[in-house]
């Protein structure tokens, strides 16, 4: 199914961030396995980060809006420092920590009191003073209860240089109330007083699933037109969801990075199981799904999956079938091959467009975001009754619903929207037995013939009305 929409010349990598640019930046920086993350998700109040004991566990950048005493700032949680990084991985987690540290207003420096002051700790103290002038807070975690020799401790802290330091505990509460004053207060003044412009249209959630390895990463990077995750060739990189609220042609739209999908039994620790759970949680309430396929590699039934949670929660669909960039010898007939081959796949899902893109080149890549853009207009698309009664009234004369399983002869009076996202309608009847399924998909298929409703499914459910409101 081609996508109907004119294309835009609109840059991508020009899309404007909706959080970055209003509110203040609080980035969690230190050492690997210091709390990071359970501050991150304190500070929250959520289960946001995936924890764990295993170093290393953060990646990828995560961030959230906090707001304490009137005030909200972006906290961002990073992967931690490990000194002397060897892994393409663990130099990638760096240079994502690097880049985030430059664009703080604050940066909370956190050490670990159990295991005292680290070498590692002064370097990226240095690191740090050389990437950002902005004020750097000393947060000494794991202080579960306060002790009488804080204050004898202070000498020790005093080395790097940062002040006064905030003693907490991440894990039970600690002195985060303490903290989060001390971050207010040392907000800059204008950005604090920023106000978020409210937008005229609610933030669409839009959810990127698929298999390990399959590409969502590079797709995400892409389509923000900055490498916002890492990517590597090293399967399940991404540990947790990320998202990314932006707009794009007016549209806010808060994209998801998830876990790739993978059989139970090849999930063998907490914080993978973890991982997938979340995932799972975020395609649930995704508005739109971006289920990524290769070119490649056959489906399997973890895709067959995805869509059917997909279609159950009423999202949108989307099949992108990545790495196209790998099929030699293409002709003009191969992208209808391919493209009836996932439909066959897929036969659940015929309304879902098909598009083929390479994230490592970039091919038509931007085009997800105009089809996505699409599937929005129709999941929010009215049509007025009048419409309506003239389609039901052509239906009607060119197939009558068969009397099948109602102890009444099957009667339609009236054809009706009840609501949107996804697009809903009630056929009124005398009898709700009376009408057939294979009647109501083919109400379904004539409404996609006349209207569209690319990308997005149609719900059709009867009710039972008396002949006197035929004409209510």
């Amino acid at each position: 199914m081609k996508i109907t929409k004119k294309s835009k010349k609109e840059n991508p990598s020009r899309m404007i961030s909706a959080e970055f640019g209003v509110y203040p930046v609080v980035v969690l920086v230190g050492r690997v396995n210091v709390g990071k993350s359970t501050l991150f998700n304190t500070l929250l109040e959520q289960r946001k980060a995936v924890t764990s004991a295993v170093p290393g566990t953060t990646r990828d950048v995560n961030h959230g809006l906090c707001t304490w005493r009137g005030a909200t700032f972006i906290l961002v949680d990073t992967g931690g420092f490990a000194g002397g990084s060897t892994t393409e991985i663990e130099k990638k987690t760096a240079e994502h920590a690097r880049r985030m540290i430059s664009r703080a207003d604050i940066v909370l420096f956190m050490t670990d009191r159990r295991a005292g002051l680290n070498p590692d700790d002064r370097r990226f103290v240095r690191l740090i003073r050389t990437l950002t002038q902005a004020p750097l807070v000393l947060t000494v975690n794991k202080a579960e209860h306060k002790s009488p020799t804080e204050a004898d401790e202070w000498s020790e802290w005093h080395k790097l240089g940062l002040g006064e330091p905030q003693y907490i505990s991440a894990m039970n509460g600690r002195g985060t109330g303490d903290l989060l004053d001390y971050v207010v207060r040392l907000l800059p003044e204008k950005k604090k007083e920023q106000k978020k412009e409210q937008s005229s249209r609610e933030e669409v959630r839009v959810a990127i699933v698929g298999r390990t390895n399959v590409g969502k990463s590079s797709i995400l990077n892409r389509l923000l037109g900055e490498e916002r995750v890492i990517v590597s060739p090293q399967a399940h990189t991404t540990r947790e969801p990320h998202d990314t609220l932006f707009e794009y042609d007016g549209i806010p739209l808060r994209i998801i990075d998830t876990v790739g999908m993978r059989k139970k039994s090849r999930i063998s620790s907490r914080m993978d199981r973890e991982g997938l759970e979340r995932s799972i949680v975020a395609i649930e309430q995704a508005d739109i799904v971006l289920l990524i396929l290769e070119s490649i590699v056959s489906p399997s039934k973890q895709e067959s999956r995805l869509v059917g949670i997909a279609q159950e929660r009423g999202a949108g669909l989307m099949i992108i079938v990545n790495k196209w960039d790998l099929i030699s010898e293409k002709t003009t007939k191969t992208p209808q091959a391919y493209e009836e081959f996932f439909r066959q796949y897929f036969k659940g899902a015929l309304w879902a467009p098909v598009m083929f893109v390479s994230a490592s080149s970039g091919q038509r890549v931007s085009r997800i975001l105009e089809a996505v853009g699409l599937c929005i207009e129709n999941r929010g698309r009215i049509i007025a009754q009048e419409d309506l009664d003239t389609f039901l009234a052509k239906v009607i004369a060119h197939q009558q619903p068969q009397w099948q399983r109602g102890k009444k002869k099957p009667a339609i009076y009236r054809f009706r929207q009840t609501t949107t996202n996804p697009p809903t309608f009630a056929l009124d009847v005398n009898e709700r037995n009376s009408i057939s399924y294979a009647y109501l998909r083919y109400l379904e298929n004539r409404l996609r013939d006349v209207y569209g409703f690319q990308g997005t499914p149609i719900r059709i459910h009867t009710e039972e009305r008396g002949r006197l409101t035929r004409n209510p």
